[in-house]
């Protein structure tokens, strides 16, 4: 049987969606984002919050 103790894959993907975010958040802020005019678009469209974003930072 294999040991998971020492899987990464959750943690290496959740981080990979966030810097994702990020940089889309960024865009957001620099008025460039083609979808998203302000971040409140950003946080519904991504079904995350501001809060629960910004502790990720």
């Amino acid at each position: 049987m294999r040991n998971n103790s020492q899987d990464s894959t959750l943690e290496r993907n959740y981080l990979e969606k966030y810097r994702f975010l990020i940089k889309e958040y960024e865009q957001v802020k620099n008025k460039t984002h083609p979808l998203y005019k302000k971040a409140l678009d950003f946080y519904a469209a991504n079904n995350t919050c501001r809060k629960s974003f910004f502790k990720v930072l």
